[in-house]
């Protein structure tokens, strides 16, 4: 079974390439875009990474600014 930290380091991991991916598909990253990447759970992350090259927008890869 995992360790806590290590859930959160693969988490973190995952959430910097995406980061860094969509950065370099779609220019910077508004803040609420980057809040929800930091929140999300690995499998959330997967998919969104897995989602990355047939998306057209940010928002679309990962949702609008609801808030």
């Amino acid at each position: 079974m995992p360790r806590a930290g290590d859930v959160k380091g693969k988490a973190e991991g995952k959430a910097e390439s995406l980061k860094r991916l969509l950065v370099r598909r779609f220019g910077p990253l508004p803040v609420w875009a980057m809040q929800r990447i930091g929140a999300a759970p690995v499998a959330q992350l997967d998919a969104w990474l897995d989602g990355i090259l047939d998306a057209q927008s940010v928002e679309e890869l990962i949702g609008g600014d609801e808030g």
